[in-house]
């Protein structure tokens, strides 16, 4: 029998496919416009800022399919156009049928609905009326509402009734010519709108059975999307005035709230040291008595140093080779520069900084750059536990500030290509019946052409990189991560918190170990660092800042507390405390 965690039971119980929110993200733009909207105009063609960090995913897959499923809707809406010019052309009264059965489908059902309605609520206002019961006003507005509603109605399918014929008499058309003429335009645009559909289908298959969505070939901005994606370099926003007088906190790098946390992309700021754990280095020796005995006038080491061992010490957790190993892990430098202090057209726009730049950068606890050690790790293949680690040796200490950020799951509804049955055949079907129940909807949707033009010429903006170009009062950051954007709320994420937990603070115990034998092989007294990692580890609230409430508590050995609950409320200002 296989372990638990090998390939026999990947097969029984579904292990997590790679790039799996790629996919859904990539399923997303077919699914949903406005996300798609967002896709395209925010990210492609917004060159003034930089993309947000990926985490889990590749954005450049996402941008080519936002681009093909954006290509398959205006190639529909160019074919509803050109129907109606044409037939308009050769015989305007088979137009003026076909406007007409498109906007009686949905008057019919307005219909429908409003006199089911008003039925039933002119049959209760009779017999209140009978028993001399008392109306509500409310229930007296809605009949009024619907009764209008189905006046209306009632009166728009009468005239598009009516029309098809009037127009056919004023323009000596034969009615049985029209009726002919106006099916088959009808039939074209439902095959417009029905082949769109499938085509949209058949790419949501190909993305749930292909292998790789990386494109082979990629425009110049897909290539500029790709290096800032994976840039060790991010650019964080300072929070505004506004916002700091919200929070009542200093400004600067630390953190106000979730909105503002510097860590773009990484999801929600779950857990943070507040204060960082700070260690004084001290010699060892029990002979040594005063501070100034045991400190060292030079720093027993560099803080890339330490960095280079957790980074060793921490590549066993994600070993291909164990069945226990965290899956999806990686780690990596990161150099994270407020927007205010970055100068124009920096070098490392230019050119990635080398291992000896990201040292210098460890080692400069004064710089404008901030270094934090990066390591993620995924559950599921979407839920991502992304652990930040800053390291400085400053002021003849040891300074560890510590945060985690979460991303939860892609909308459930992105992931219909992973549903049973549709991937095959009958999806098709059912994809083309779908456009067809929607089909007054979908033609109408052809004044979305208006926004076509615009869009394009952003697209061929953005082939040219606006970052490198300097501006005064330029904002290079990013603006908006489309991960983030389609993450399922932190509180409904149910289960994946207790694991998100999990794994954050397997990461956190290890670099805490691995933190105190570096100080212990550099001959420097860890006992003050014991203690501080223990209280972290065992009692996490300390770590988290914030205040804890205190109720119907007492303190002390033997302590108790009686509640009175024959006067007031029997709270704890009640209660006499032994």
């Amino acid at each position: 029998m296989a372990r638990f965690g090998g390939t026999q039971d990947e097969e029984h119980f579904g292990a997590p496919r790679k790039e799996e929110a790629t996919r859904h993200l990539c399923a997303g733009v077919y699914l949903d416009p406005a996300f798609r909207s967002v896709v395209l105009r925010q990210v492609h063609n917004d060159t003034a800022h930089m993309v947000a960090p990926s985490y889990g995913f590749d954005l450049v897959p996402v941008v080519r399919h936002a681009w093909k499923s954006w290509s398959l809707e205006m190639g529909q809406h160019v074919c509803v156009l050109a129907v109606f010019v044409v037939g308009f052309v050769f015989n305007p009264s088979a137009v003026v049928a076909v406007a007409s059965a498109l906007g009686l489908w949905p008057l019919s059902r307005l219909l429908a609905r409003s006199a089911a309605a008003v039925f039933p609520l002119r049959a209760k206002a009779l017999a209140d009326r009978w028993l001399w019961r008392t109306r509500w006003r409310r229930e007296a507005d809605e009949l009024r509402e619907q009764e209008r509603l189905l006046r209306l109605s009632g009166m728009g399918c009468g005239a598009l009734v009516v029309a098809p014929p009037l127009v056919a008499g004023i323009s000596q058309v034969p009615l049985a010519e029209v009726a002919v003429t106006a099916v088959f335009l009808a039939f074209l645009l439902a095959l417009a709108v029905a082949g769109r559909s499938v085509a949209c289908q058949r790419r949501l298959s190909h993305i749930h059975v292909t292998d790789s969505l990386r494109p082979r070939k990629l425009t110049r901005r897909e290539e500029t999307i790709h290096n800032q994606q994976f840039h060790p370099c991010v650019v964080y926003r300072r929070p505004s005035l506004q916002e700091i007088e919200e929070s009542k906190e200093e400004p600067g790098f630390e953190l106000l709230d979730s909105k503002t946390s510097p860590f773009v992309g990484s999801g929600k700021l779950i857990h943070r040291w507040t204060p960082p754990l700070t260690v004084q280095l001290m010699k060892k020796g029990e002979n040594l008595g005063s501070m100034k005995e045991r400190e060292r006038l030079d720093s027993p080491f560099e803080a890339s140093k330490l960095v280079a061992h957790l980074k060793d010490v921490m590549s066993p957790m994600g070993d291909a080779d164990d069945p226990t190993r965290l899956r999806g892990f990686d780690k990596k430098d990161r150099l994270y520069i407020a927007e205010a202090d970055i100068q124009p057209n920096p070098s490392w726009l230019r050119e990635r900084p080398d291992r000896k730049k990201v040292d210098d950068v460890i080692d400069d606890p004064h710089g404008i750059a901030h270094h934090f050690l990066e390591i993620r790790t995924t559950v599921t293949g979407e839920v991502m536990t992304t652990v930040f680690l800053r390291v400085s040796v400053k002021g003849r200490a040891l300074s560890l500030d510590f945060a985690a950020c979460a991303l939860t799951r892609t909308p459930a509804e992105y992931h219909i290509i992973d549903a049973f049955k549709e991937n095959d055949r009958s999806a098709l079907l059912r994809s083309a019946l779908y456009g067809l129940r929607n089909l007054p909807a979908e033609v109408w949707g052809a004044k979305a052409l208006i926004e076509a033009f615009p869009l394009l010429v952003g697209a061929l903006r953005a082939q040219k990189n606006r970052i490198r170009v300097p501006r005064r009062g330029a904002a290079i950051g990013a603006r908006l991560s489309i991960r983030e954007e389609k993450s399922v709320a932190w509180k409904q994420a149910q289960l994946d918190k207790v694991v998100i937990y999990d794994y954050m603070k397997l990461i956190e115990q290890r670099l805490l170990k691995a933190t105190e034998e570096f100080l212990e092989s550099k001959g420097i007294d860890t006992s003050a660092f014991s203690k501080k990692a223990t209280s972290i580890v065992n009692m996490g609230v300390l770590s988290m800042g914030g205040k804890i409430d205190m109720n119907q508590t007492a303190v002390g050995a033997n302590a108790q507390v009686n509640l009175d609950t024959r006067e007031g409320d029997g709270s704890l200002a009640d209660a006499p405390m032994n």
